[in-house]
């Protein structure tokens, strides 16, 4: 099965990996994503704030010669964290959900309302 990321419509090959409780992050639920560019392209690419999902296909297509696809909404990861380059063409972004406190936060003192 191919695993990628889908931005603005956009298919770019990546890997995944969740972590319930990112410590090293406050505690949130964080997704790591691993793909093939720069710091520079991955930071334009996932900024605060962007919806992107997760899409698997398999690798060959149904008696129909239709690929069977799924795809996953991850715009509630929207906190866009560090960035770590391998130093091999790849870097790997965190993207993590906010956490209750700051929830109750934007509740009780508002959001960028113009």
């Amino acid at each position: 099965m191919a695993t990628y990321i889908k931005v603005a419509g956009e298919l770019y090959t990546a890997e995944i990996n969740g972590s319930m409780a990112d410590y090293t992050w406050d505690g949130r639920e964080s997704k790591s994503i691993t793909l093939t560019m720069s710091h520079n392209e991955v930071a334009a690419l996932l900024p605060d704030g962007t919806p992107w999902s997760i899409v698997q296909r398999t690798p060959a297509p149904d008696e129909n010669g239709t690929e069977n696809e799924n795809e996953w909404d991850n715009s509630a990861y929207s906190l866009s964290g560090d960035i770590t380059d391998h130093r091999d063409g790849t870097v790997t972004i965190k993207m993590g959900k906010s956490t209750d406190l700051e929830d109750a936060y934007e509740m009780l003192l508002g959001g960028d309302e113009a």
